[in-house]
This record gives structure tokens, sequence and C-alpha cells, in this order.
């Protein structure tokens, strides 16, 4: 009985480090993963670190979008400037310019009133009549000058195709050539834009001279007729 029990106790005391050893190599099992875990997260770390822009480079963005934004700021300051300028061009036409459909409406009003103190002109006997339109044209004439409303009456000046109508010519001793020997119909301007322009007549110079163009076209076909008729004989 004895030597049972001592071998039973060598037994037991041989089966204890061979547990602890197992233990050991469980933990340094289980330790070897932890280690691949932290060197995949130290891998990842240096891969967002690469990553980055250097500060180069993010100067180099930055002084970029600057300059855009400064060509944007430009660009509108510029816009804002040209529509400011283009309101107030368009006002003042508008200011200039209002009263040119009404100015329009009245020109044949005022047509009739000046042949009608014309008319007058020639009676002698209603003087007194004459004179009370006449300053009532003026008053009229007056009105229209401080609105902007210019009287083109063009009588012995030179021709303006841009600002007169010619109905032909008329021969004339006293006023050259060319130049407005009478007007029909008196022309009219608002602030430098032409409402309608005077109907005119040119002179067509001396009578004197249109005859002796008229006897030197007739002598040149007597001519002609007569060396006809001695090349026929």
């Amino acid at each position: 009985m004895p030597e049972d029990k001592q071998r039973n106790i060598m037994n037991e005391e041989e089966l204890v480090p061979t547990e602890k050893t197992s233990a050991d190599d469980n933990e340094s099992e289980n330790a070897e993963p932890c280690g691949e875990a932290s060197t995949e997260d130290d891998e990842e770390q240096e891969v967002t670190v690469d990553q980055e822009p250097s500060l180069e480079e993010q100067l180099s963005a930055a002084l970029q979008e600057s300059k855009s934004n400064y060509d944007h700021y430009l660009r509108s300051v510029a816009e804002m400037e040209n529509y400011r300028r283009r309101s107030l061009r368009e006002k003042e036409e508008a200011r200039k310019y209002a009263t040119a459909s009404l100015v329009e409406d009245l020109l044949p009003v005022l047509d009739n009133f000046v042949l009608g103190l014309e008319s007058a002109r020639k009676h002698p006997e209603a003087k007194e009549i004459t004179e009370g339109f006449n300053m009532v044209y003026r008053q009229i004439d007056s009105i229209l000058k401080k609105n902007g409303v210019e009287e083109i009456h063009p009588l012995r000046e030179e021709f303006d195709p841009h600002r007169h109508e010619s109905t032909g010519y008329q021969p004339d001793d006293e006023v050259p050539e060319g130049r407005v020997v009478r007007v029909i119909r008196r022309g009219y301007a608002l602030n430098d834009r032409l409402l309608r322009p005077a109907m005119v007549v040119l002179s067509g110079g001396p009578r004197g001279a249109e005859s002796a163009g008229e006897s030197e076209a007739q002598g040149s076909e007597d001519d002609q007729s007569a060396n006809q008729s001695s090349g026929e004989k």
C-alpha cells in the first residue's frame, strides 16, 4: 500500500507541469492575432498620412481659388458699372425724348397756324389781328424751344440731305445754285433728333444761265440736223 500511494503522488506531480505548458501555449496562440491587428492599423495610418496634400499643394490650391474669386469679383463690378451707365443713358434719353410723340401730333396744327398767319399778313386791313396771332406764335415757339424743339427753316442755306427734303429746282437770280430758294414746309428736331425734315425747293441758278444752256442745247441740235441733211445730199 505505501508503494501504491507513492506512485500516485509521482504521477500527479508529472501531470501538473503538462497542464501549465498547455495553458502557456494557449496564451501564446491568443497573443499572436493581437500583434497582427496592430500591424494592420499601423499600415492604414501610414496610408492615410501619405494621402494628405502637402503644405505647398494646399497653398497653390488656395491661391488658385483666390484668383478665381477675384476674377469673378472684377466681372461683377464691371457688369454693375455697365448696368449703371446703361440705366443712366436710358433714363436721360427717356427724359429728352419723352415729348416726341406729343410734338409730332402738334406739328400739323402748327403748320396750319403758320399758313393762316402768312395769309393774314397779306391783308393790311387786318394788321391788328395779324399782330395778335404773331404774338401767339412767338409764345408757342418759345415753349417749344424750352422743351428742346428746334425749328428747321433753311431759307438760302446749303442743302442738307440729313435735315432737308428737296422737291425740285427753281431758277433764281439772287440765290446761288444748290441753295434753298423756298421752304414749302418747315422741319422740326427734338434735342438733335430729327422729327420731320424741311421740305424745300432748291435754286437752279440764274435765269440767263438756264437760257444760255437751253440755247446751246438748241444750237447743238440744229448742227446735228444740218449735218444729217448734208450727208443725205
